[in-house]
């Protein structure tokens, strides 16, 4: 579109330059209007009509005045010419050749134009004369010579005046000279009229005058008056009384603004739009579909009816991701065809395979993963909560991930979905500034690394989600992952943190060992919640609803999660260790920060069991959380006074601290405040792990448990087969 906000967009982006059409220094303001601009151009027009027309004149009348010299100069190296008797002896044809003014108003003044007669004038009287001949070196020669140099000279001004308009065609065709004055001056004898036709005369001997001229002067009087006889008029802009100016195109008040965009860009931007669509019905619409469907499925319990119809877990899992979605999947490959018609004809064929490839593989891996989550959450919340919590899930992280990708802020962006990699890809295809390579986040060190540990996370994540879909509709009440599956994912968290460690620290300055320990947390604080939910949710339970699993399986669940930190804690080293080498901070005297770390193993250790003791209970699960997020908030406040304190000691003792903060001379209240968070920490660990103390008051609540789900199904009514 060709409006101010559309222009203000396109250089927003980076897609146009603000003064590529206008606006600029030594520029004509931009008009958005064509009444408005169509009156500026008539404006113009007549005005460089006008110029051209007089400047044509003005020409012709050089070109005469030239002639006449060389004529009148002939005559004299010819002839003998006695010049005794009277100016130029009598003559009247030397008389019209050279004593004749000829006006050249308003390339000079009418003072010059009669300088120059008068100079001729005076030459004549000044000749030497041999035998009644004029000689071959007498003044009247070298003054014909000079002002033929001076009319040279005018000449050549006049070609860069017509030169600053470009290419104007008038009507050079003749209109008698003499019956044009006539009727100027009769029509007004004493103002601009007689004026005019006293210029329109003094022409050196021209017959004839141009049709543009002409009609002009009985047109449009005034303005021809002013234009030839006010050299500063505002028609000529300066180019007969400004030097500079004479070099200096003429351009227009304001031009009419028109997009400088290409058609090439134009058909990239529209496909890169159109693919753009596509990828968010198949990459976002699609997957929440599927979520929404799935949970409703399992809301209403209808899944093992639907395993009647002898359809396996694999062609059900495609049947609900195919069926809700005919509409996403049929808009999506629509907005595609067109999308990849007209980036093969703009960016050609070879840059769309792997973009195209991403989208194919992640619609498949996204819709998988869907139908998985969708099925685990359906069983707790309503569905359309589920399709809320995941479109801010893929399209939420996917746009922030874009975000950071596509402002150059962190290649880890890759990281965060399917819709990173893709739109990255697409806005590749734009040609806007700083937009190739945006797949990779045009990162040429860890690019290509963090879209292939994207692609291998996601579709692991997808294959996981097709296991557990399997698993649960045959067993509803099965866990969301199982205990290798959830070590698998979590690994791949860690590996995630590593590479975002590796990012932030290349991308921001880490030249202190202060800014290297907030880059670490930065990249690794993710870990600790998603490590958590991994864990509960692949605790084996008694095949059942609303079982809750033994204290044997919170023991082995926490086990396993001292293995996974041990491997996160081997890995944020490893790329802890590798960002000092590349920063220079190995060389540098520092010590590990023990005190510190000792603290954040315990954050650690009570938000997992805290998440383990929730997950034991059926009742009071909120209460659990709010004292147990309480005495987190509290070690981890702790957890930083702790690091200001060993700071402050590694500076002046130069060794290490220790843990409890033995050895550095803490205050009475720091250790009452480390002995209530250890303490109340280790309680919490000691109660998320102890046995059931009362066997058969559990074996009873669980009978009652299955009494009233009994009576539940009973009133709801069952399916029989």
């Amino acid at each position: 579109m060709d409006s101010p906000a559309a222009q203000d967009v396109r250089v927003a982006i980076g897609l146009e330059d603000a003064w590529a059409v206008c606006d600029g220094p030594q520029m004509p303001r931009c008009s958005f209007d064509d009444r408005e601009q169509a009156v500026v151009d008539r404006e113009f027009a007549a005005q460089q009509r006008v110029r051209i027309a007089v400047l044509t004149e003005l020409r012709a009348r050089v070109e005469q005045a030239v002639r006449n010299l060389d004529r009148g100069e002939s005559i004299l190296k010819r002839e003998a010419v006695d010049l005794r008797g009277d100016l130029l002896g009598g003559r009247s044809d030397l008389h019209e050749l050279l004593l004749a003014t000829v006006d050249l108003r308003p390339l000079t003044t009418r003072d010059e134009d009669l300088a120059r007669t008068a100079a001729i004038q005076a030459a004549a009287f000044a000749v030497d004369v041999d035998k009644g001949k004029l000689g071959d070196a007498g003044p009247l020669l070298r003054e014909i010579d000079a002002q033929r140099r001076q009319l040279t000279a005018l000449g050549a001004r006049i070609d860069r005046l017509e030169r600053r308009d470009g290419s104007v065609a008038i009507d050079t065709n003749g209109t008698d000279r003499q019956a044009l004055w006539a009727d100027l001056f009769n029509n007004d004898p004493y103002g601009d009229g007689g004026q005019l036709a006293g210029w329109v005369l003094s022409s050196g001997g021209l017959p004839h005058i141009s049709n543009t001229l002409a009609n002009l002067a009985q047109g449009d009087l005034k303005t021809l008056a002013e234009a030839v006889l006010n050299p500063s008029a505002a028609l000529w802009q300066g180019g007969l009384v400004d030097p500079i100016a004479e070099f200096t195109a003429l351009q227009k008040p304001s031009v009419r603004y028109r997009s400088p965009v290409s058609d090439i860009q134009r058909g990239q931007l529209i496909g890169s739009v159109l693919f753009g669509f596509a990828a968010f019905m198949l990459l976002l619409v699609g997957p929440v579909v599927t979520a929404t469907h799935t949970a409703r499925e399992r809301e209403a319990g209808t899944l093992p009816v639907l395993r009647m119809t002898g359809l396996s877990a694999g062609d059900l899992a495609l049947a609900m991701s195919v069926g809700p979605n005919v509409f996403a999947m049929v808009a999506g490959a629509l907005l595609l065809l067109p999308a990849l018609a007209l980036l093969g004809l703009t960016v050609g064929v070879g840059p769309l395979l792997l973009p195209l490839g991403l989208l194919l593989l992640f619609t498949g891996a996204t819709h998988l993963t869907a139908i998985g989550l969708g099925d685990a959450l359906g069983q707790r919340v309503n569905a359309l909560l589920v399709g809320a919590l995941m479109a801010v899930g893929i399209g939420g992280a996917g746009l922030f991930g874009t975000a950071l990708v596509g402002a150059n802020i962190a290649s880890a962006g890759l990281l965060l979905g399917p819709l990173p990699a893709v739109l990255g890809g697409v806005l590749g295809f734009t040609g806007l500034p700083g937009s190739a390579d945006l797949m990779t986040a045009g990162d040429p060190e860890l690019g290509s690394s963090f879209l292939a540990y994207a692609v291998g996370t996601q579709v692991m994540l997808a294959t996981i989600c097709l296991f557990s879909w399997r698993r649960r509709v045959e067993q509803a009440w099965a866990p969301l992952f199982r205990p290798t599956e959830g070590i698998a994912l979590a690994l791949a968290c860690v590996g995630c943190s590593g590479l975002a460690l590796l990012d932030l620290s290349s991308r921001t300055n880490t030249q202190t060992f202060d800014g290297l320990n907030l880059v670490t947390f930065l990249a690794s604080a993710f870990l600790l919640p998603v490590l958590g939910w991994l864990l509960v949710a692949s605790l084996r339970r008694p095949a059942r609803a609303h079982a809750v699993p033994s204290h044997v399986e919170a023991r082995g669940a926490f086990l396993r999660f001292q293995g996974v930190l041990a491997v996160a804690m081997l890995v944020v080293g490893f790329a802890y260790s590798a960002v000092m080498q590349r920063n220079g901070l190995a060389g540098e005297q520092s010590e590990i920060m023990v005190a510190t770390l000792t603290q954040v193993l315990l954050i650690a250790e009570t938000a997992v069991a805290t998440l383990l003791l929730a997950s034991r209970k059926r009742d009071g699960k909120l209460g659990i959380g709010m004292m147990g997020g309480a005495l987190l908030l509290l070690q981890i406040v702790f957890a930083v006074l702790v690091y200001r304190l060993e700071v402050d000691h590694v500076a002046l003792t130069h060794s290490a601290g220790m843990p409890f903060l033995y050895g550095m001379n803490a205050s009475p209240y720091w250790i009452a405040l480390m002995i209530l968070t250890w303490g109340a920490g280790f309680g919490l660990i000691l109660t998320a792990l102890l046995r059931e103390r009362d066997q058969a008051r559990a074996a009873a609540a669980d009978a009652d448990e299955q009494a009233d789900e009994d009576a539940e199904e009973e009133r709801r009514g069952r399916w029989l087969h």
